[in-house]
């Protein structure tokens, strides 16, 4: 009998049975091969402040775990000898139109007054840190703090750490239920002294669960672009739409934002937008070729944040409903989850990702 079990092989997953490793013994159950499903379909921004318009609970945890990502590659890239693909070049959020340019100040002045880095430039500054973007700019804002790792390099380097650390990982098993102690799958079942639900989107089709968790898929399409190395540096943030540069010179435009069910089809509709608001930031970007297109399933629960905390089954604890920021979240989720196994306080408060908070929907 193992000591943990953690049921789903993704970002969150394997960074949790990674962590553990280091005093439990560890057992990774995943529906397919690990790293496949919406993790593997990231565009891998780390970048808390470009979309927070306060310093709520939430926007805490994502700077706390995006101050733990130094260490956290470190280890990795010793553990594996494989590099990630981390970048520290930051972001650039842009406003084009009067709306926007408003909310682009908004958030400046609050970030500005907490002590956040970031800078308000004049529209000039743009292209002289990016000569490819094109769009007229109102306003811009520098992020240099905002950072970015390529997810599919990250989770091939989390997986062969945890191999490193002693972690059995079983591919092909499709999880039906959890009860105490014990995991459920066709007619057999595995028992551990703590059992974890990891498994994103389908973290709620686990029958046994208690209490039951409200996610629903949330449909991303995301394209690339084959350019030149350092044709650009930074992240660019226009509108809902983004582009993230790799040290290859792939260059990920995304993403759409779909309730489409479990539907993972790449839409000419969806690809149309994305290639539409790219071609917006950058007129050049229309004679680069498309390298690939992808979906993503991201589990959303109603009100957008984290499942984080024991169940009401002994021994069963949830991390699942990452929504955006299953990446970003990974490292402070994974040491969430071992303190909460191993009887240690939480470094942060958990009442706004509990479990339970959905009960009385």
């Amino acid at each position: 009998m193992h000591d943990v079990i953690v049921i789903g092989g993704g970002v969150i997953g394997l960074s949790i049975a990674r962590e553990l490793a280091s005093s439990k013994s560890v057992l990774l159950l995943d529906r397919g091969p690990t790293g496949q499903g919406t993790s593997h379909a990231a565009a891998g921004m780390l970048t808390p402040l470009s979309e927070a318009d306060d310093q709520g609970p939430f926007f805490q945890l994502c700077r706390t775990s995006l101050a733990m990502y130094d260490r956290f590659v470190e280890e990795l890239q010793q553990e594996s000898s494989l590099d990630v693909a981390y970048s520290k070049e930051g972001l650039l959020s842009l406003a084009s139109s009067e709306e926007s340019a408003a909310t682009l100040l908004r958030r400046y002045e609050w970030q500005h007054q907490a002590g956040f880095e970031v800078e308000l430039l004049p529209p000039g500054e743009v292209r002289k840190m990016e000569p490819l973007v094109t769009v007229p700019v109102i306003h811009a804002l520098f992020m240099p703090g905002e950072r970015s790792v390529a997810p599919r390099r990250l989770l091939n380097a989390i997986r062969e750490s945890c191999f490193v650390r002693g972690v059995e990982i079983r591919t092909g098993v499709h999880v039906d239920a959890v009860s105490p102690n014990t995991v459920h799958f066709g007619h057999m079942t595995m028992q551990a002294a703590s059992i974890v639900i990891a498994s994103g989107v389908w973290s709620a089709q686990l029958n046994g669960l208690n209490p039951r968790i409200p996610l629903s898929p949330r449909k991303g399409q995301i394209l690339s672009l084959a350019m030149a190395p350092g044709a650009f540096r930074r992240m660019i943030r226009w509108g809902h739409s983004y582009l993230v540069p790799r040290p290859t010179g792939e260059l990920i435009v995304g993403a759409t934002n779909e309730d489409a069910g479990f539907d993972s089809s790449v839409t000419p509709a969806g690809l149309g937008r994305l290639l539409m608001d790219a071609q917006a930031i950058s007129s050049y970007l229309g004679s680069y070729p498309i390298v690939e297109t992808w979906t993503g399933l991201r589990p959303a629960t109603p009100d957008e944040l984290p499942i984080l905390g024991s169940a009401a089954i002994h021994g069963v604890y949830y991390a699942t409903g990452h929504y955006r920021n299953g990446v970003l979240l990974a490292p402070i989720t994974a040491t969430i989850v071992a303190d909460l196994i191993e009887g240690h306080k939480p470094r942060v408060d958990l009442e706004p990702y509990s479990p339970s908070r959905f009960e009385s929907n």
